[in-house]
């Protein structure tokens, strides 16, 4: 068999709310198979840090061995498979060259298969059925077993939709169909990513933002669809770390990806229709929900271990600490009620379907970016300078107008850097990072008084330590002043790249 590339989308949830979606599927007469799959690395893990998980499945009498290479999207996968012959007994580790041709071999950093030995196994009961949904045909699978990695083991409880033909957008809608129907929610972890954790007894990472690159021979609409695909597998990416570790990384890259993504909407709004407004009312809803958490990870993990080792005979601190701690831990349960929710997970998969299918643009979608995107920096630039007008004599409220109209331009520099090149675009982009350190810095101050002043009005108890807070804030917002102004002024004295 030759080389695909795999379209499918996971759901989980619980097991008869699975069953029950795979009933609503369509009354096709459903296939039944117990599928025995062995996962195979290096000790080093030459395969896993290359992306790559290569398996023997063997099930119905038939034996295949398959390397997938995971694209990070959630959505889709390189796949090479090829059949093996039945087995005679006890066999050494699979033969890299029983693999099609087009399989990419050399990127696995292994010149031997002995170097490969079974990691962990997945016991799969599989029921599955192909299914229509619009134009699309689809094979539907009903997934009940466990992983198992030595003692460990991890239940499995997904149903999978994988495209065999037609429109990918017609079968994100009929998953779509699903979530308003049953109480289930996108899965973004394959078997062997969980299998892999639970092999080393690691958490999902957080995931950082990838850098889309666009060319001046880029379309309004082309362009989108490459910043767009690049915010899904971000958001996606973060979050198994926010449900499964609750990852402090992994909330902020979550709203990371969810600013990036509203920039990017926000930049080209006046091509756009109403998906993209939707999309981004979505985004804005969930960052609101997110921030809480943020805050109050910032506050306990970088503001206050510093003032509590400054005072250390102030016993009002720790109670401080004990009750920021409380809130923290309702807000980051706050944040995975969100992920789970059926709102939020019908944004991700409209995500998904336009970063695959695109449709926002609905103006001048061939228009080349170059000249727009010029425009529209030069429109963020003026907002910038204008909110920065004086900016030594600013308010703190003035100064968060700022740098919220720097995040923009930042963002919108970030996106459109590989349409102007030359030197000046490093310079630019190098100092507006370091200005938005700085407010960022300063907000960071702002907000820790703020959650402290609310902490000793629940708690009276700890008004002595939200004061330590207050002044510690003030004292290094003092402190750091002469170099934000800086800042701005070498900002403010930079030619724009554009």
């Amino acid at each position: 068999m030759s080389a695909t590339v795999e379209v499918e989308v996971k759901l989980t949830g619980r097991a008869r709310e699975l069953s029950a979606a795979f009933d609503d599927l369509g009354d096709t007469r459903p296939v039944r198979e117990q599928l025995l799959t062995v996962y195979y690395d290096t000790p080093e893990g030459h395969l896993r840090h290359r992306g790559f998980a290569l398996r023997i499945r063997s099930g119905r009498g038939v034996r295949e061995l398959t390397l997938k290479r995971d694209e990070g999207d959630g959505l889709t996968r390189g796949e090479w498979t090829s059949s093996l012959p039945p087995t005679t007994g006890a066999e050494g580790p699979p033969r890299l060259d029983r693999l099609p041709p087009e399989a990419p071999v050399g990127d696995l950093g292994i010149a031997e298969a002995d170097a490969l030995n079974p990691t962990f196994l997945t016991d799969i009961e599989r029921t599955k059925k192909e299914v229509r949904t619009g134009d699309a045909r689809v094979e539907a699978s009903l997934d009940t077993g466990r992983i198992s990695a030595g003692e460990r083991e991890a239940r499995v409880a997904e149903l999978e939709l994988e495209l065999l033909g037609g429109p990918v957008g017609d079968m994100l809608s009929g998953a779509r169909a699903l979530l308003e129907k049953r109480r289930l929610r996108i899965g973004t972890r394959s078997k062997a990513a969980r299998g892999t954790d639970l092999l080393l007894g690691t958490s999902p990472p957080a995931v950082r933002a990838t850098r889309s690159k666009l060319g001046p021979a880029d379309s309004i609409d082309g362009a989108l669809a490459k910043v767009v695909r690049a915010a899904s597998i971000h958001v996606t990416g973060n979050l198994a770390p926010v449900l499964e570790a609750g990852d402090p990384e992994g909330i902020h890259q979550l709203r990371v990806s969810l600013r990036r993504l509203r920039s990017a909407l926000l930049f080209l709004k006046p091509h756009l229709g109403s998906r993209a407004a939707a999309l981004n009312r979505e985004a804005r809803r969930a960052l609101k929900r997110l921030g809480p958490a943020r805050d109050l990870d910032v506050f306990l993990l970088e503001t206050l271990p510093p003032v509590i080792d400054a005072h250390p005979a102030v016993s009002s601190l720790p109670r401080l600490r004990d009750a920021a701690r409380e809130r923290r831990d309702a807000a980051h349960e706050s944040a995975r009620k969100l992920i789970l929710g059926r709102r939020f997970n019908r944004f991700v998969l409209d995500l998904l379907r336009v970063a695959h299918g695109g449709g926002l643009v609905v103006r001048d979608a061939d228009e080349p970016l170059l000249k727009t995107a010029r425009r529209r920096l030069i429109g963020r630039y003026r907002s910038l300078m204008k909110a920065g007008s004086g900016f030594d004599r600013l308010t703190e409220p003035e100064r968060h107008r700022v740098r919220i109209a720097l995040k923009k331009l930042r963002y919108a520099c970030d996106y459109s850097r590989t349409l102007f090149p030359g030197p000046a675009v490093d310079t630019c982009l190098r100092r507006l990072s370091a200005l938005q350190d700085a407010l960022g810095h300063l907000n960071d101050a702002s907000v820790a008084r703020r959650i402290s002043q609310e902490l000793a009005a629940a708690d009276p108890l700890v008004t002595e330590g939200a004061v330590r807070v207050g002044d510690w804030c003030d004292r290094w917002a003092r402190e750091a002043e002469p170099g934000l102004i800086e800042s701005w002024r070498t900002f403010a004295a930079t030619d724009p790249f554009w």
